[in-house]
């Protein structure tokens, strides 16, 4: 590799985490919070509608990375090995922060979610529980072993569902600008 094309790379990532530090951020910021409050007023109405007000918050700044900011750094640099690292960074975001959304529901109520498995374990093995629920359903899998059964919760999997599907569409979209260096 000539030095002209590491220069290409290491800037092709400095970029990259510039441009996707901030909703990162914002995305973390939000689904940590959850854990700080969630146990304050399980009882409250509200608490699922706020849960969800901030996943579609969240949403937001993911479909703005995607489609402003990535759509540039793609105009930019065309190889296959970029494209994927994008992607792959915007699924990891986006299922990461979905499973906090699917927990934090399920530590306010547990009925919020039907299961066929033991969600009643430690925080670590719940998170991985619902880790799974959400790449099934960014995958759009959907094995029906974790169901939502209010509405904060469906509209959590459709925001989810609707990602994965930007995903696609901005992969195929961007599909003919992929140069794959041999």
């Amino acid at each position: 590799m000539n030095t002209i094309e590491k220069s290409e790379r290491i800037g092709f990532y400095k970029q990259l985490f510039k441009k996707v530090l901030l909703t990162a951020s914002i995305v973390i910021a939000l689904s940590l919070s959850y854990i700080l409050w969630v146990g304050v007023d399980s009882a409250s109405q509200f608490l699922p509608f706020i849960i969800v007000g901030l996943a579609l918050v969240k949403t937001i700044f993911i479909v703005r990375l995607t489609f402003i900011q990535l759509s540039k750094i793609i105009g930019e640099s065309h190889q296959l090995t970029h494209v994927l690292t994008l992607f792959g960074v915007l699924i990891i975001l986006i299922v990461l922060s979905f499973s906090a959304d699917y927990h934090a529901l399920y530590t306010l109520n547990p009925e919020n979610f039907k299961s066929s498995t033991a969600l009643n374990g430690s925080f670590s093995l719940q998170f991985f529980e619902f880790l799974y629920f959400s790449l099934i359903t960014f995958s759009s899998v959907g094995f029906g072993d974790i169901v939502p059964l209010n509405i904060a919760g469906k509209l959590l999997v459709m925001m989810e569902v609707f990602l994965s599907f930007l995903v696609l569409v901005f992969g195929i979209a961007n599909i003919n600008r992929i140069h794959v260096n041999k």
